[in-house]
């Protein structure tokens, strides 16, 4: 495999159809079920972060101490996705713009296609099941695997190189600012995707390569992975 090209998945490809704090909610159980502590979340003052930095972020401001919180961390991943579940698991779910078109478009050209994305596995995967786009995925690192963005994007990369023989060019694609950054960290091209809740200029200045406004602008996608 000579090309690889990696989505994050909330923002870029799918959306829930609640808004960032109604969705809190899902958090707020997790937290709940495996710290034994009932807080208040709202999502929209954590949006990018990974799974696991959102836990500890929210946790650290209400006094737990790390120690205690990174004890608990994998279990809690574990658990988010039945709470993701109870909460929006009987919700539709959006396919963004042209993101159903370039996944079909890349796959019929045999480009290798996988995610590296900051939510937890079962998550992410119930995204782009319930869409009928997993089966475009070859490969996944997850916010379950390792707690920041850089490390998911690591992760995602090694499993290319061992499990698809993968060298050649690669591209990410994400709506977020830590995973531009995470991309120039793994030495990958970015591009940005201003459908979250950040705009062009704060995906340029995180380090992006490119940015387009939605996944119908694909030629700086394809230009890289020619």
């Amino acid at each position: 495999m000579d090309k690889l090209i990696l989505f994050d998945v909330n923002n870029t490809l799918t959306k829930d159809t609640k808004s960032l704090r109604d969705m809190s909610d899902y958090v707020q159980e997790s937290i709940r079920n495996i710290y034994g502590t009932l807080v208040d979340v709202d999502l929209s003052k954590y949006e990018g972060m990974t799974a696991q930095e959102t836990a500890e972020a929210v946790l650290l401001e209400n006094g737990m101490q790390k120690e205690e919180i990174e004890e608990k961390l994998v279990r809690y991943t574990e658990d988010l996705f039945y709470s993701y579940y109870n909460v929006a698991g009987h919700d539709r779910q959006l396919v963004l713009d042209g993101a159903r078109e370039l996944l079909d478009g890349l796959s019929e050209k045999g480009v290798l296609i996988g995610i590296a994305t900051g939510e937890a596995e079962k998550v992410a995967r119930f995204r782009l099941e319930k869409t009928g786009l997993l089966e475009h995925f070859k490969l996944g690192a997850y916010g379950n695997e390792a707690k920041s963005a850089d490390g998911i994007v690591s992760k995602a990369m090694d499993k290319a190189r061992t499990g698809f023989s993968f060298s050649g060019k690669a591209v990410l694609v994400s709506c977020y600012p830590n995973f531009m950054k995470a991309a120039k960290a793994n030495g990958i091209f970015s591009v940005g995707v201003a459908t979250g809740g950040f705009t062009s200029d704060n995906l340029s200045e995180a380090g992006a390569g490119a940015v387009i406004g939605t996944l119908r602008s694909t030629s700086e996608i394809e230009k890289m992975l020619r």
